[in-house]
């Protein structure tokens, strides 16, 4: 599925099911896209850049499980200057050639989702933990990570996510303290009787 197609199906979504989300944000223009290409010193994976063209981000809309929400392009800069900042000196995982390949595009209070711009599959990192290739997340792309939220929240409810790891997160839009918005909780296993 194509990453509009994906983007397509999350919208209805949140049309539906949460319309008290704020609105998403409308698409980044192809000169924004050449301009953070200019600032990175990188091209971004095509993937991704037909997401910004889409959404320039996602806003405050946590679209991937459990809850990052996609970085705009002004936001890309700034998590980018603070990975860089911060990664060169504890992530033993890279070497200094490959730091300036890899690019925040998501972020969850500290952790940050990372594409390698050389092959666009996805990374993350946190304040505790170095940047790992190896990422807990639904896909190795965004393309593949959009058409797996796409397809979940498609289907009928209830919507969750099995993540590897086998970690569980329900997409809901009857959360008690946000309503008709949507969120992701972690999915309690019924302990056995």
């Amino acid at each position: 599925m194509s990453v509009e197609e994906s983007w397509e199906k999350i919208e209805q979504w949140i049309v539906r099911h949460a319309p008290d989300e704020p609105h998403l944000p409308g698409p980044c223009t192809p000169s924004d896209i050449q301009q953070l290409h200019d600032q990175l010193g990188v091209r971004l994976p095509e993937d991704v850049e037909r997401s910004l063209l889409r959404h320039d981000g996602s806003g405050t809309t946590t679209i991937i499980p459990p809850g990052f929400t996609l970085l705009s392009t002004e936001d890309v800069l700034k998590k980018r200057a603070s990975w860089l900042r911060f990664a060169t000196t504890d992530d033993c995982n890279l070497s200094e050639t490959d730091k300036p390949f890899i690019v925040p595009i998501a972020a969850l209070s500290v952790s940050m989702i990372l594409v390698d711009t050389r092959t666009g599959k996805l990374g993350w990192r946190d304040i505790e933990s170095p940047y790992s290739s190896d990422a807990e997340l639904p896909g190795e792309t965004l393309s593949s990570v959009l058409d797996f939220v796409g397809n979940l929240l498609a289907s009928p409810s209830p919507w969750i996510a099995i993540l590897p790891g086998d970690e569980e997160w329900e997409a809901t839009d009857a959360h008690p303290d946000f309503p008709r918005t949507l969120m992701w909780t972690e999915d309690e296993m019924p302990t056995p009787q």
